[in-house]
């Protein structure tokens, strides 16, 4: 599986501050997503959940943790 991005991801200029667009966003997940698949492999499934539509990616090797503080992450990328 290949992931494309949709939309380029807009650097910011100095100093200017500001919220990732919805897009922007779609842009960083898609693309560390792709990433991803190149280091450990990212299978996907579209689903419906409640009569919706649900795009699932799954992350070989990977499974979701918390720290001491209780932040989610992202533990054991092994290839």
């Amino acid at each position: 599986m290949q992931i494309k991005l949709p939309n380029p991801i807009q650097v910011q200029k100095r100093g200017a501050r500001r919220l990732p667009t919805l897009s922007e966003s779609l842009a960083m997940v898609l693309g560390a997503l792709g990433t991803l698949n190149r280091l450990s492999g990212v299978k996907a499934l579209n689903i419906e959940i409640n009569g919706k539509p649900v795009a699932l990616a799954l992350i070989e090797n990977a499974s979701f943790a918390e720290d001491a503080e209780g932040n989610t992450r992202l533990d054991a990328l092994d290839r």
